[in-house]
Parts: C-alpha cells; sequence; structure tokens
C-alpha cells in the first residue's frame, strides 16, 4: 500500500472511530465530470443556478422541471444508462458541489482541474450505551429523497456548531510524510498541496420521516449529536446511511502556499467555510435495504468500505473501473465560458468575492450575466447541422442537432504565435482539430497542431475554413465527416460560427479578439 493511500485509511479510522460494526461501503467517482456548468435541479430548476457545479453519477442529470415532483425526478435519476461512478445499475445518483477556481494576481481565474469524488455511505449508531446504540434501526433512503449539506454563503467557523464542524479541509503534501493537518477552512496559504486539496462534507443522516425536500432543501434533515455520529433529534427520529463527500482538486499546477489564498470556490467563497454538497438519490431502495441487514456489509469486512465488493448484495454491481465513455443521455447545451481553458475575468455568474457577509446576488442566475467570450459552435450550411466528434475515433462530424448543441460541439479560438492564423479547439475539452484523411480532434499535447484560415464569403455570415498546412479548405462529405481536400469552395465548405445563445459571430472582429488572447497568455506567463 502506498504511504498516502495507508495515511488516507489511518486518518479515516481515527475520524469514524475504531468500533466497525455499522454498515459501510464507498462509491468512486470518475475525475471527469459528468457535466460541469451553472445548473441545479434541487435550488433552481428549469433554469441557470448562481454558481458552477462539477456534477457525477448517473447519465440522466438535467436541469429539472419547475414544479417536478420529487419522486418524478426519482424516476428520472433512477432510470440512467450509465453512471460516471463505481457502483452501476443500483446507484444512477447525482453528487455534485462546488468547483475551485484560482485566482491570478492581475484578478483573473482559471477552473482548477478535478481529481474526482469519493462519496462514502456510513450507517453508524447512536450514542454508547442509548436507545440509537442498541437499535439504530437504519433505513434505506426513501424514494425521492433530496438534500444538500452546507450553506454557500457561509464565511465563517463556530466551533461549537455542528453543522461547521461538517465540512473540512486537507492539503495532500508529499507521499511519506503527514499531510497538513485538517483544518475547517482554506489552508493552501500555508501549504502547498503537491499531490492535490481534498475538500470534504458530512450531510446529515437524520431524517424527519415525511418530506422528501423542504424549501431551503435542508431542514427535512437534520445532523445527529456530533454530525458523523450521535444520537438523531426527536424531530428527525428516521436513522439513514450517512454520506460523506471526498471532492479531490489538483492545486499543484497553481502557485500557492507562500502566505496568499489564492484559491475561491465558484459562488465567490475564497474562505472554504462555504462548500457544500448536493445529492439526489438514484438507489434502489431494496437493495440498500438488503445491505443494512447483511453482515458482510459491515466496516469491518468491506475495509472501511473500500472493498465494497465485499458487501454480498452490493458484489454483481460493483465495477473495478468507472466507465469513461458514460455522457449526459440528453446533451446540456454550453452556456458560459467557465473559464477551463483560458484565464476569465470574472466568476461565472455574480459572485462577487466575500470575505464576510455574502449574500445572494440577485442576478446570479440571470442568463444575461453569462459569458461567453471566445466561444463559438461551427454550423455547417450544407447539413444544417453543428460539428461534433465522435469521442471513441476522434473522427469530426457535422452532424449535431440544430436544438440542441452541447459541450462536445462548443468550440473557441486558440493563438498560433508560431504562424498567423488560428487553432479551433473544443474550449471545456481542450482538444484541437487535426488533419489525417479527415479531419480529427486531438488532446492538449498532441504534437500535430493545425493552423487554420478563416475566410469570409462576400456579404454572407459564411466563412471557408483553410487548412494552413495543406493549403486546402475543409468541406463535409456524403456521410458527414469533414475532409480538409477541397480546392474549390461549394457549399459543402461553407460554415457559420454561432455564439451559445443563437447569435453570429463576426468574422472580422476575431482577429482582435485573439490578440488579446495572447496579451492575456503573455502576462500569466
Amino acid at each position: 500500500m502506498k504511504a498516502s493511500s495507508l495515511l488516507l485509511t489511518l486518518s479515516i479510522a481515527v475520524c469514524l472511530g475504531q468500533e466497525k460494526s455499522y454498515p459501510m461501503w464507498k462509491v468512486f467517482c470518475s475525475g471527469r465530470p459528468l457535466y460541469r456548468g451553472r445548473l441545479d435541479s434541487i435550488v433552481t430548476p428549469g433554469e441557470p443556478a448562481g454558481h458552477v457545479h462539477k456534477v457525477v453519477g448517473g447519465n440522466h442529470f438535467s436541469a429539472g422541471v419547475r414544479g417536478q415532483s420529487n419522486l418524478e425526478l426519482y424516476e428520472v435519476t433512477k432510470s440512467a444508462d450509465c453512471t460516471t461512478c463505481s457502483i452501476h445499475t443500483v446507484d444512477n445518483s447525482n453528487y455534485w458541489h462546488p468547483e475551485l477556481y484560482y485566482q491570478w494576481p492581475n484578478g483573473t481565474f482559471s477552473l482548477v482541474p478535478d481529481g474526482g469524488l469519493t462519496v462514502y455511505y456510513i450507517a453508524r449508531s447512536g450514542n454508547v450505551g442509548g436507545p440509537q446504540y442498541v437499535n439504530p434501526n437504519w433505513q434505506p433512503f426513501p424514494k425521492g429523497l433530496r438534500m444538500i449539506a452546507g450553506d454557500p454563503w457561509r464565511r465563517t467557523y463556530d466551533k461549537s456548531n455542528v453543522e461547521h464542524n461538517a465540512i473540512s479541509f486537507v492539503c495532500l503534501t508529499d507521499f511519506g510524510m503527514p499531510h497538513a493537518p485538517e483544518t475547517n477552512g482554506f489552508q493552501t496559504d500555508k501549504y502547498f498541496c503537491k499531490n492535490g486539496f481534498r475538500m470534504q462534507v458530512f450531510f446529515p443522516m437524520c431524517w424527519d420521516g415525511k418530506n422528501l425536500d423542504s424549501p431551503d432543501h435542508r431542514s427535512h434533515m437534520a445532523y445527529s449529536s456530533q454530525y458523523n455520529t450521535g444520537d438523531c433529534p426527536a424531530t428527525h427520529p428516521v436513522r439513514l446511511p450517512a454520506l460523506f463527500y471526498e471532492a479531490f482538486y489538483s492545486v499543484d499546477k497553481f502557485p500557492h502556499g507562500t502566505g496568499r489564498q489564492p484559491f475561491v470556490l465558484s459562488s465567490g467563497d475564497p474562505t472554504g467555510y462555504g462548500f457544500h454538497g448536493d445529492f439526489v438519490n438514484g438507489w434502489d431502495f431494496d437493495v440498500v435495504k438488503n445491505m443494512l441487514a447483511d453482515s458482510s456489509c459491515l466496516a469491518s469486512n468491506t475495509n472501511l468500505g473500500n472493498n465494497p465488493e465485499r458487501c454480498l448484495p452490493l458484489k454483481p454491481f460493483v465495477k473495478q473501473s468507472v466507465d469513461a465513455n458514460c455522457e449526459l443521455a440528453k446533451p446540456i447545451p454550453l452556456t458560459e465560458n467557465i473559464g477551463m481553458i483560458e484565464p476569465i475575468k470574472r466568476l461565472p455568474g455574480c459572485n462577487p468575492i466575500t470575505y464576510s457577509n455574502a449574500a445572494m446576488c440577485s442576478q446570479g442566475s440571470d442568463p444575461r450575466s453569462m459569458d461567453n467570450t471566445g466561444t463559438f459552435h461551427i454550423k455547417s450550411k450544407v447539413t444544417g447541422r453543428y460539428v461534433t466528434f465522435n469521442p471513441i475515433t476522434e473522427d469530426v462530424y457535422a452532424n449535431a442537432p440544430t436544438n440542441n448543441p452541447s459541450y462536445r460541439e462548443t468550440w473557441g479560438l486558440g493563438w498560433a504565435a508560431r504562424d498567423t492564423g488560428r487553432t479551433v479547439r473544443n474550449t471545456e475539452l481542450n482538444r484541437h482539430f487535426t488533419m489525417q484523411d479527415k479531419l480529427k480532434v486531438r488532446g492538449p499535447e498532441s504534437d500535430t497542431w493545425e493552423i487554420f484560415s478563416f475566410e469570409k464569403q462576400s456579404d454572407s455570415d459564411y466563412i471557408a475554413i483553410k487548412n494552413r498546412r495543406h493549403g486546402k479548405y475543409l468541406q463535409v462529405e456524403p456521410d458527414f465527416s469533414i475532409s480538409g481536400t477541397a480546392t474549390i469552395i461549394t457549399d459543402a465548405c461553407l460554415f457559420q460560427l454561432i455564439t451559445p445563445d443563437g447569435g453570429h459571430v463576426p468574422v472580422g472582429l476575431q482577429m482582435s479578439d485573439l490578440a488579446n488572447l495572447q496579451s492575456l497568455s503573455n502576462n500569466l506567463g
């Protein structure tokens, strides 16, 4: 076992106590999110959320529908085709939490790469000697349950407050060395997190037994007396398995640990006290019921949850690796540049950085607050559809639906310092157009970076895209694939640049935009 894994296991053992006669299992979720952006089907169903989230789990996540009942949402969530987490079929839940940004000295923001999410399920007993210890009476999650832990507007910490203690952080330093001490606020001003930054949140385990949700999405649940153990209050007598999120971020790529706190949550929180998590239940009720009653699912048998396959009711559904190809069943259009590639000037939404007295901005979810600078879709004249790519073959096609272009179909301009021209890449996934027999996409480490010229066609909104290496134009073939073989411009060679809100990108302004991007890149070194 690696030293870091051993330290993690030991720290969890200390956190949970040495007594292991309680059901416990873990769900491991991919570092490649199912969705990232400003949607929250719990708080703002059917409209943009106030800040950016990272979502993992079942692929039926969506913006939700205003007025949709909890049971209706459960049925949609539960019927997912795949999940980006390690338990398939019986757990199609959705898990999400705020994204993390790095603020550069010039005031711009970069989205921090994430390193996955681990979800603990811990059905612990009440206080030793009490009735909830002798008979904890664990219950499976009711169908339709959804909840939030934490508060994005919190900027203070009270050590006597159970809810405040449910939020914590650990800076993962060098392997083989003790990690930085666990704290209840950000610690990246004091420590350099070489192996990542871990954000942690415990969800309440006590349910009122009646409501599947509440107006604040919290009141139907309550923390036990010690937030991760102890007795449930009389107002919330039903004990459910407690969820515990460990969200990992690759902060080592950014300077920190020198006295300045440069990281900020997407809600504008630089303290960490406002970290929070959201959960929409997608578990099979009967399977969880059997797990809570089966001794093979106790922490003592599952290695503190690290080996969930030892839990016999769960064993048939444990995957050795997460599904790397699981994508949203219904693609969600990209509505905003959230800063995955180039730095952005402000946090998405209306989220000023506040160290105290944070308040919800009235325009936080207003679509007009969205920033799409440098972001566009490419639409073919001959097919009337958008350019996309196959994630398996990497071939590029002009066949994406016109009414719902998604992340895979969103492109942005890139600057090619070696030549006057443009690279074209997927803004959020950082994949570039490259030429072989057909147009393909490659990751950021590709050796072949193609340079293109955008040639405006007379007085129309159409452009032709010329490959500078071959001196030929891209054109759409009969099978919707795109080649770079055309020497004469026909309709198959014509494209439009469309912003996510449906407008046309004025081609004549592109070069100045590129110059601004290059200047920004130089300033950041």
